[in-house]
């Protein structure tokens, strides 16, 4: 695989983990695109953030590329939050599912909101992250409660 096309694949198989912000940085770390997964990677950047808490930023880089051709510059942000994500390894996992699809973004997700629900009679309620139409929450004293809509 020659240097460019490496630097391509490690863009797809690292993207999540570089601040296009960032142009500076103060250390690098070499990565091979085909053996290297990125939540190694990103363990690998956090941890030299920890013993240099001045570094603002860390390349990613590929053997045998240009100097000047890298894959891009990590910040302790970015490393930090691939940690968090989809496709991280568990320990005691067996498999680490969706890593390769990029299956998650980075970050937390804003796309859920809280259900509500009321006892038709009393007015009693209770809240719930999600609901099953087969398992509604119950009114100790008047049965099935209702989604407020």
């Amino acid at each position: 695989m020659s240097g460019i096309d490496a630097v391509e694949l490690a863009r797809n198989v690292y993207g999540g983990l570089l601040d296009h912000a960032l142009t500076a940085y103060e250390d690098a770390v070499h990565v091979d695109p085909r053996r290297d997964r990125a939540p190694q990677v990103a363990r690998r950047i956090t941890a030299l953030f920890d013993e240099h808490p001045e570094y603002r930023g860390v390349a990613i880089r590929v053997p045998g590329a240009a100097d000047g051709r890298g894959v891009g510059i990590s910040s302790r942000a970015r490393a930090r939050d691939a940690l968090g994500s989809a496709g991280g390894e568990t320990p005691g996992a067996a498999a680490d599912w969706g890593a390769g699809d990029r299956a998650a973004l980075l970050g937390t997700s804003t796309g859920y909101r809280v259900l509500l629900f009321a006892c038709p009679t009393c007015g009693s309620g209770a809240a719930r992250a999600y609901y099953d139409a087969g398992d509604l929450p119950r009114c100790a004293a008047h049965g099935t409660m209702e989604l407020v809509r």
